[in-house]
């Protein structure tokens, strides 16, 4: 199992999942979140980045918008059997209501990529959101 840098799973909750992620800005948040929620997923490090999708997200702003990109991702994942490899936030509303991201990967395929939890959403529960020193740290709870 591949464990990410700049994540850490949270398993300590009844019956829920979760993550907290950090990122320089909050761009890199975003996509840290994305490819932590994945991660959790697959085997991440399996994802060849074969198709680009763009998707755009919109909400009442952060922290939400963190729980509405990461049910965008499972919506595709669910719908599309896309799983992304890489991520790029190509536009930010200054506000944080609306984001444009490049996603980077490939369709999911359980021999190659594996499974382990199965996500159903990110919910509101302990979603957090905190400038710390140099860096954010988000906190995303999943119900599984």
């Amino acid at each position: 199992m591949t464990q990410l840098n700049f994540y850490e799973p949270i398993y300590d909750i009844t019956a829920d999942a979760g993550v907290r992620v950090k990122g320089k800005d909050l761009k890199q948040v975003l996509c840290n979140l994305i490819l932590a929620t994945i991660n959790e997923m697959v085997e991440l490090s399996k994802i060849e980045p074969k198709q680009e999708l763009t998707v755009k997200v919109s909400s009442i702003g952060f922290p939400y918008l963190l729980t509405d990109v990461v049910n965008k991702i499972l919506y595709l994942f669910e719908v599309k059997k896309f799983i992304p490899a890489q991520c790029e936030v190509l536009e930010l509303s200054p506000e944080g209501t609306t984001v444009t991201i490049l996603l980077k990967g490939e369709k999911y395929n359980p021999q190659k990529h594996g499974k382990k939890l199965l996500i159903k959403a990110a919910t509101y529960h302990k979603l957090s959101l905190k400038k710390k020193d140099e860096f954010f740290e988000a906190e995303v709870i999943f119900d599984i």
